[in-house]
């Protein structure tokens, strides 16, 4: 029997062939694509702009020209207290009692060096003040008296008044044209005189020096920069 099954199997396959029909395809397995994982586009950064600082202006310098440095014509003013005539420029061992004026190391007074700085002390010989004459110098409009006042700082009971005096064409005295109190532990002024009340005129400055107290010995105030300047293009 079983035989006979597989002789009409083989006939059939056969006949088939023979025919020219062709053997029926197995079906092919379709692959389902895995879709590709989406790749995050990472965001844009964002930069914060730095801000572009504005610098700190610094003041600039005003044109000009000194026409008195008090310092440097020191010896060449004349020297005088209330009632008293003396030498300028004394010896430094000479008697101080008159009244002293000298250059001192700015540096004592924790300037920087180089800062000129002009030491004066009223007389205390009877007499109790100090007068420095300066040559001649004619004003002009806009002319201005610059200095900073203080007292030293090793003076510890200078109580003074700082004064600007002058003399005019004439030789008559007039005081004061300008006057500042200084004692100790105050804070230092600066002092920017207009001088043109004086325009035209020709005049002796005086730098003057006054104590308020009864030890004028220990008032020993300091001018820093004293001068006449002169605003120019």
């Amino acid at each position: 029997m079983k035989g006979n099954l597989f002789l009409v199997f083989v006939i059939i396959a056969t006949t088939t062939l023979a025919c020219g029909l062709s053997a029926p395809a197995l079906p092919t397995a379709t692959e389902t694509p895995i879709p590709a994982t989406a790749t995050e586009v990472p965001p844009t950064a964002t930069f914060t702009p730095i801000p572009t600082l504005t610098p700190i202006p610094t003041a600039t310098p005003i044109p000009g020209t000194v026409v008195l440095d008090f310092i440097a014509q020191l010896c060449n003013a004349k020297w005088m207290n209330g009632g008293q005539k003396f030498a300028s420029c004394p010896d430094a061992n000479a008697d101080h009692s008159k009244g002293y004026a000298i250059a001192i190391d700015p540096t004592s007074e924790g300037l920087p060096a180089g800062t000129p700085v002009l030491m004066t002390i009223p007389a205390w010989n009877g007499f109790a003040a100090l007068f420095l004459r300066y040559p001649a110098l004619t004003i002009q409009a806009g002319d201005r008296f610059r200095a900073t006042i203080q007292c030293q700082s090793t003076s510890t009971a200078c109580d003074v008044s700082f004064g600007l005096d002058y003399y005019d064409a004439n030789g008559k005295y007039h005081s004061p044209l300008g006057m500042w109190n200084q004692n100790t532990g105050m804070t230092p002024t600066v002092i920017d005189f207009d001088l043109s009340s004086l325009a035209g005129q020709n005049v002796d400055l005086v730098l003057a020096i006054r104590p308020n107290n009864s030890s004028p010995q220990f008032d020993a105030g300091l001018w820093i920069a004293p001068q006449v300047f002169r605003p120019g293009k």
